[in-house]
């Protein structure tokens, strides 16, 4: 269907457009409420990695819960060991009677003997309950632990970090809500100078982002969902909806007001619609294109993090288009008159209201891009060495996989997190679980063979402190003759049942063994040097690969797992497939602009301007959080944030771009003078650029003020990268290029103007 075919179609039927959306929305609003109960985790999990079958080994052969509840009891003063003990035990005694508990580990077992140090002791607990939907099971664990005593209880593990962070994140929305509206209505106010008009654009927004989230609860029953979507979803759908209602809004009053001058043509409404959808409508369309393709890149990335976000974000694009080209002409049709009815009472179509109205707006920016066109030169360098300041720290960037640090330091799941690892942990050192078989095949001689193999290899390596296996535990490099002798008897085993194997490592007790050997696996615990996510650690894991797969001798599998190994595989998931996205991202839309303005250097020149502006939305992430600049404690920046705005920010950044371009387009073709079309499309585009920038930033500011760092981040990342591109890029490098550029700006072989 054409734009002038939509246009008929809308002017006839708008108050069935009208209806059916209204219905829609209604039905959206129910499920949308649903969302912050359906998301799970962060979603960086890769499920085809070696870390996630390490992890369901463990789970499934050796009872090793893969996310399990950490409960922190401390003795209080005065207490005497026997007296904690003994509190320790009646309160898990208590946690035994939860529905949903399958195992407790204690500190008071044999196996837990790890687990109490002094004063401080942990317990792991596992649950027959996906982990986000362990809501409830904790309320009711807070419940039975909330009796005193003569210690204290805090709560921590994955599950309850993310519940938190959940929680947290419906919280930043709503606060972010509170603040952005208002303040995105009153930019839309100062852009309409009126308040209906305003108030629509509010209300295409709302519903866009309302719709956006019923579909995607309905998806949520099919499709595992990160919690970024809670946020995503508001910040990329108000963006954008605002931002198109804006420029479809101005665009209709503009032709009705030239309707209205011209009266005598005979000219309706159904040929204002016309004008406006092949104008507005086509803008709208081919940024809503640019938009799409860097959202369609992030999904080469095999993360469920990034395929929820991905397709959250493409939903509320759909649905933001299809309002603003439908929806919203029909409102229009019907009372435009009432919309653009300004304060004082007077119509739009009083001309001297409309001169005087708009005349100092267009002198100021009649005059900015005459500066521009006399200075071409000298600005293009201003803003280029601007740039260039905030894209030198982009070099010291660096990122993390996000834990409990992502929550403000006053939660109990982090202040848990963090005192277990400090009284428990090792500083720069790593677990890294070793798994040898882990299919339906039975243990054989070539499994006890391999792990042998293994051990002596570990034993060898300087970068290993301590492994620990059936058996027992050994310091590599530090064991006498005689002691390596006898492990190596135990270890010549070519047993091939696990009964057999328990009666021949007569070494260690049987609860010891089979917390490492199981009828169908083999495993080892090697501590290394370097803390998970550091270089040192995953230059050891390659190396370990490596030599695995030049020594491979069979078709027995050996796995590494852990949390080292897991933020590997996710650090090579994303830097390995980032090209990929990079060049779709770049390709894709080269070839929408150059549809759209049948230009072969506009689009390059739009692509290099866009890459410039994220980078040094970067460089502005590297001052504020890894160096700790304004106030901000330095910390690492969570590995999706910078993926995220790329895809989100490249083609939203595209939105006010296209429209500035098409005026200028539109003013060349009239003219044929290309220093005339792009003063004369500044000038005309100036306040509507800034107003959708400032739209923009007002969406996306209070998510700076967010708890969780990562959606702090992603708000000033992106606050940083459309500031950026509205006035260095939009305002000054691109009209100064144009400029030098001259009527290069429309070339294309083969084609004539």
């Amino acid at each position: 269907m054409g734009y002038r075919s939509l246009a008929v179609l809308i002017s006839r039927y708008p108050r069935f457009i009208i209806l059916c959306w209204v219905f829609v929305i209604g039905m959206s609003a129910i499920w949308a409420w649903k969302l912050p109960g359906i998301v799970q985790d962060h979603g960086l999990n890769l499920e085809q990695g070696d870390a996630h079958a390490v992890e369901l080994t463990l789970e499934n052969e050796f009872h090793v819960p893969a996310d399990p509840v950490i409960l922190l009891f401390e003795k209080k003063t005065g207490t005497t060991p026997v007296e904690f003990r003994g509190w320790i035990k009646d309160r898990l005694q208590q946690v035994r009677t939860l529905s949903g508990v399958t195992s407790i580990i204690s500190p008071l077992e044999a196996r837990g003997s790890r687990m109490l140090r002094g004063d401080v002791a942990y317990a792991l607990l596992a649950f027959d309950v996906p982990p986000h939907k362990m809501g409830e099971p904790l309320e009711q664990l807070r419940a039975v632990l909330t009796t005193d005593g003569p210690g204290t209880i805090r709560i921590t593990g994955k599950s309850v970090v993310q519940q938190d962070v959940n929680r947290l994140s419906f919280r930043d929305l709503e606060r972010a809500e509170v603040v952005g509206l208002p303040l995105a209505f009153v930019i839309l106010c100062f852009a309409f100078r009126g308040f209906f008009a305003a108030l629509i654009a509010v209300v295409m927004g709302v519903s866009g982002v309302i719709t956006a989230m019923g579909v995607t609860s309905m998806m949520g029953y099919h499709l595992a969902l990160s919690n970024f979507v809670i946020n995503v979803i508001p910040m990329v759908g108000m963006a954008l909806s605002l931002d198109f209602a804006l420029i479809i809004l101005s665009r209709y009053r503009e032709e009705l007001q030239r309707d209205r001058k011209s009266k005598e043509a005979g000219t309706g409404e159904e040929e204002v619609l016309q004008r406006m959808l092949c104008t507005a409508g086509r803008a709208v369309f081919f940024s809503a294109a640019c938009v799409l393709l860097g959202l369609l890149g992030l999904l080469w990335i095999r993360l469920p993090m990034f395929l929820s976000v991905s397709l959250g974000a493409i939903i509320v694009l759909v649905i933001s288009v299809l309002l603003n080209i439908t929806l919203l002409p029909a409102i229009l049709s019907l009372f435009s008159a009432r919309i653009f009815r300004q304060h004082s009472g007077h119509s739009i179509s009083s001309k001297q209201g409309q001169h005087q109205q708009s005349l100092p707006s267009r002198a100021i920016w009649a005059f900015w891009s005459g500066m521009i066109m006399k200075r071409p030169v000298r600005m293009a360098l201003l803003g280029t060495g601007t740039l260039l300041i905030f894209v030198l720290p982009v070099t010291r960037l660096e990122l993390a996989i996000p834990d409990a640090s992502s929550l403000p330091d006053r939660m109990e799941s982090r202040q848990a997190t963090e005192q277990i690892q400090s009284i428990f942990g090792q500083k720069n050192v790593s677990a890294v679980e070793i798994v040898i078989g882990g299919t339906a095949e039975s243990l054989t001689a070539s499994h006890w063979r391999i792990a042998l193999n293994k051990m002596r290899e570990l034993q060898q390596d300087s970068n290993v402190v301590i492994v620990e296996s059936a058996w027992g535990i050994m310091l590599p490099d530090k064991l006498s003759n005689q002691a390596q002798s006898q492990i190596q008897s135990q270890m010549n085993i070519l047993s091939p049942s696990l009964r057999e194997a328990l009666k021949e490592t007569k070494s260690q007790p049987p609860a010891w063994v089979r917390s490492y050997v199981s009828d169908h696996s083999i495993r080892m615990v090697a501590t290394i040097h370097g803390a998970p996510g550091s270089d040192e650690a995953a230059s050891w894991l390659e190396q370990m690969r490596a030599k695995d797969i030049a020594d491979s001798i069979s078709s027995i599998p050996l796995r590494y797992g852990g949390e080292a190994v897991k933020q590997h595989e996710i650090m090579q998931e994303v830097s390995g497939q980032l090209p990929k996205v990079l060049v779709f991202v770049v390709v894709s839309n080269y070839l929408v602009l150059l549809a759209a303005f049948r230009s072969l250097l506009i689009p390059i020149k739009a692509i290099l301007m866009n890459l410039l502006s994220l980078a040094a939305s970067f460089g502005v992430l590297v001052l504020v959080f890894n160096q700790g600049h304004f106030g901000m404690e330095p910390s690492a920046i969570a590995i999706m944030i910078p993926v995220f705005i790329a895809g989100l920010v490249f083609g939203i950044s595209m939105d006010y771009g296209v429209f500035m371009l098409t005026r200028i387009q539109e003013v060349y073709r009239r003219t044929g003078d290309s220093d005339l079309a792009v003063q004369q499309g500044l000038a005309s585009t100036g306040r509507l650029i800034t107003s959708a920038a400032a739209i923009l930033l007002a969406v996306t500011i209070p998510f700076a003020f967010a708890d969780v760092a990562g959606v702090k981040q992603l708000g000033i990342g992106i606050t940083a990268a459309v500031f950026i591109d509205v006035t260095i890029i939009r305002l000054v490098l691109v009209p100064a290029l144009m400029k030098l550029m001259g009527r290069w700006n429309w070339w294309l072989p083969g084609h004539r103007e």
